[in-house]
């Protein structure tokens, strides 16, 4: 999502200062290399109080017009659409966090804050939110029966939208319909070029694909882990379920309390070991403690030194 033609053919749908304006227009308020690719904001943001966060991509889009407008783009890409916290909640802080980010450039000016376009392309959405687009945005309002007559100023400095993608040929020739052609798992690299040349008349460097092929194959594996959770969830279920039933031979308190123990032994076992998985990756890929990949989980803290302890074994 950092090659410029692929993002001046999407960004008209998401950012409103860009809506109704040709992929050309869009490309020009891009500050691209010379190989297309977008340069980047520093995607950490640091915080001596509340520690770093790590965003996939943000950029400037600097739009020329009657005046010059400037705004930054946040990308994310998210495989879970329920990571066990409302999305919305962290989707929330991290345009806090961009709007924030700011103040080291404009100061005490205000005024010359840019707004900020936190964008979350979830996917493997829920059926019901599928091909779907959410919009959270600012907007002042006065409270009935203390209304003015003046004009409420623009406050507009964040908003988040999120991008439910849907499977292979849903919503046609829109933007998500070209989302969905881009990140379709179901298709190979060739055909992948075919359709997005053919159809959506994009003639996209093919070297793209091979960045996109990479990413499949990790959001396959990051499926992997998403589905085992699944799973688990489900067999905690069946877990209780069955011991209810066995329960009913024993005794109907009896049953229903061993299926309780049985199940938080295995829903404890099975949070164990995705977590193990979740911080060993963290900690090798972006280079950072034990404490600190197991802090970005957000899972509370009385796993912290089983997890500790298991990922120390497999290490040594």
């Amino acid at each position: 999502m950092s090659d410029g033609v692929l993002t001046s053919n999407i960004l008209g749908e998401f950012v409103e200062e860009l809506r109704g304006k040709d992929p050309e227009f869009i490309m020009s308020c891009l500050d691209l290399t010379k190989e297309r690719k977008i340069r980047m904001r520093n995607s950490e943001s640091s915080s001596t109080v509340n520690g770093p966060i790590y965003r996939d991509l943000i950029y400037d889009v600097n739009i020329s017009g009657e005046r010059e407008v400037k705004v930054i783009v946040n990308l994310e890409a998210q495989l879970d659409p329920n990571p066990g916290y409302p999305l919305e909640a962290r989707a929330m802080y991290y345009l806090g966090r961009s709007i924030s980010d700011q103040k080291a450039e404009i100061g005490g000016e205000y005024s010359k804050l840019s707004k900020v376009y936190s964008i979350w392309f979830v996917m493997e959405s829920p059926k019901e939110l599928s091909n779907s687009i959410v919009r959270y945005k600012m907007a002042g309002s006065y409270d009935p029966g203390f209304e003015s007559s003046m004009e409420i100023p623009a406050t507009d400095y964040g908003e988040i939208v999120m991008v439910y993608l849907g499977k292979l040929g849903d919503k046609g020739l829109t933007t998500v319909g070209l989302l969905n052609t881009v990140f379709a798992k179901q298709i190979n690299k060739e055909e992948r070029i075919r359709r997005i040349r053919e159809y959506y008349k994009i003639d996209l460097d093919e070297s793209i694909f091979d960045e996109v092929e990479d990413l499949m194959v990790n959001l396959d594996e990051d499926y992997k882990k998403y589905m085992a959770r699944l799973g688990w969830e489900q067999g905690i279920a069946e877990g209780r379920a069955k011991g209810l039933e066995e329960g009913r031979a024993k005794g109907l308190e009896e049953g229903r309390a061993e299926g309780r123990v049985e199940g938080k032994k295995e829903e404890r076992a099975k949070t164990v070991e995705i977590l193990v998985s979740n911080v060993a990756g963290i900690m090798e890929q972006e280079s950072v403690s034990f404490d600190e990949a197991f802090s970005r989980t957000s899972f509370p803290e009385e796993y912290r030194e089983e997890v500790r302890v298991k990922i120390e074994s497999e290490s040594a």
